[in-house]
């Protein structure tokens, strides 16, 4: 796997790699699974998660806290705090 990662880290830090041919692509996996080679060469997406044994469809689901309600009484303690700052 880290053959495959670091194939990653040369793609991504080589623009010109995007658009690479098939030809291209084989030279830089040269030491990397033949199988592989031949998916990515292909661009198939499915074979590829497959070989790496990898999820591409993750999906991370936030949830908002429930908002206090305003119209809930105060405590008697912050009632008589909040009358002793007003009579001051």
């Amino acid at each position: 796997m880290s053959v495959v990662i670091q194939l990653l880290e040369k793609m991504g830090q080589n623009s010109a790699l995007r658009y690479a041919d098939a030809e291209q692509l084989a030279q830089l996996m040269a030491d990397t699974d033949p199988a592989l080679i031949a998916a990515v060469s292909a661009g198939d997406q499915h074979s590829i998660e497959t070989i790496l044994n990898v999820r591409t469809n993750v999906v991370c689901g936030i949830f908002p806290a429930d908002e206090p309600q305003d119209d809930q009484p105060a405590d008697e303690d912050e009632k008589e705090k909040i009358n002793q700052l007003k009579a001051s």
